[in-house]
């Protein structure tokens, strides 16, 4: 028996696609210690920065805004809008990125997609980062930027009343706990919440303690970005989604995830969850992909499955 004992290369390449085990063998093993988050954060700001600038927008008028956030703190959003004959969709986005890293270039080429496909309004926020701004900074960020949509309806041109909210692992877990905040506090009808591979609970799952080295993301990394996310907080249901209790009335959902992903576990068990609540759910779990195929090998036919079946729902909830 041959042991890897190359700490540096991915485990579990065996697993993945051939299509896809190239490219995951060449990723690096991500930490998220606070001694290596400074040249983490700058090696994947600028890899998503050269994935940005390749993206083709025609279709989609994209604009950089800042608003006021929580605290009187400057907010940053990326406003894409897809072609639409009148008042748009609208759709509010937190990026990837497990708490600690990402920005509005993270998602650039997904939120693009959304907005020509759905021909919908896209705002993507630029929510702040833990460990420097624990919970709940970013949710309150995510929070925001929704309100000010709905409050800026007219100005925007968009329609209130085809509201949904997607995210991208940690971006997942805030779009999943701003639709419970905004169903508690009886705010604008939610009408589908989009998960994709999402970070949804900081306790230990199967897959966490499984996936040790997996490329794209690994069981420690995710629990030490929940440790800097939380701080000093406790994970109740206020900063964990999976810990609410009572999942009923929520917006229909849909859920994606990888195969060999640490977050994996969580993702099903939610969408259980929100069935045995009464929430219309759908569940899709891409065989062989490791967390982040879709971005980092988007022209994988997979990865344009994943996408259009987003687009797809969208359009579904929108009656477009």
């Amino acid at each position: 028996m041959v042991t890897d004992t190359n700490l540096a290369r991915p485990q579990g390449l065996g697993r993945i696609d051939p299509a896809l085990r190239d490219v995951a063998a060449g990723l690096e093993i991500a930490e998220f210690r606070l001694e290596t988050l400074p040249a983490e954060r700058d090696r994947v700001d600028r890899k998503a920065a050269e994935r940005a600038a390749a993206v083709d927008t025609a279709g989609v008028v994209v604009e950089s805004q800042s608003i006021t956030g929580p605290g009187g703190q400057r907010l940053d959003l990326r406003l894409y809008r897809g072609c639409s004959g009148a008042a748009a969709p609208l759709v509010i986005y937190a990026h990837g990125g497990a708490f600690v890293t990402g920005n509005l270039d993270t998602d650039h080429a997904q939120c693009v997609e959304l907005a020509r496909g759905a021909a919908c309004l896209v705002v993507s926020v630029d929510y702040r980062l833990a460990p420097e701004h624990p919970c709940p900074a970013a949710l309150e960020d995510v929070e925001a930027a929704f309100r000010y949509a709905v409050e800026n309806c007219a100005a925007l041109d968009a329609d209130t009343s085809r509201i949904a909210v997607m995210g991208r692992d940690a971006g997942a877990a805030l779009a999943a706990g701003l639709a419970q905040r905004v169903f508690d506090q009886e705010g604008p009808p939610i009408l589908v919440q989009i998960l994709h591979q999402p970070m949804l609970d900081c306790d230990s799952t199967p897959s966490r303690r499984e996936f040790q080295r997996t490329p794209g993301l690994n069981g420690p990394a995710v629990s030490r970005a929940w440790g800097h996310y939380l701080g000093h907080n406790a994970g109740t249901a206020h900063h964990v989604p999976a810990h609410r209790a009572n999942l009923e009335g929520l917006a229909p959902t849909f859920i994606s995830c990888a195969e060999i992903d640490p977050s994996r576990d969580e993702a099903i068990d939610y969408a259980n969850r929100l069935l045995h609540a009464y929430v219309h759910t759908e569940l899709h779990v891409f065989a062989a992909t490791f967390h982040g195929f879709d971005s980092i090998v988007p022209d994988w036919v997979v990865s344009q499955e994943n996408r259009a079946l987003h687009t797809q729902v969208l359009c579904r909830a929108f009656a477009i």
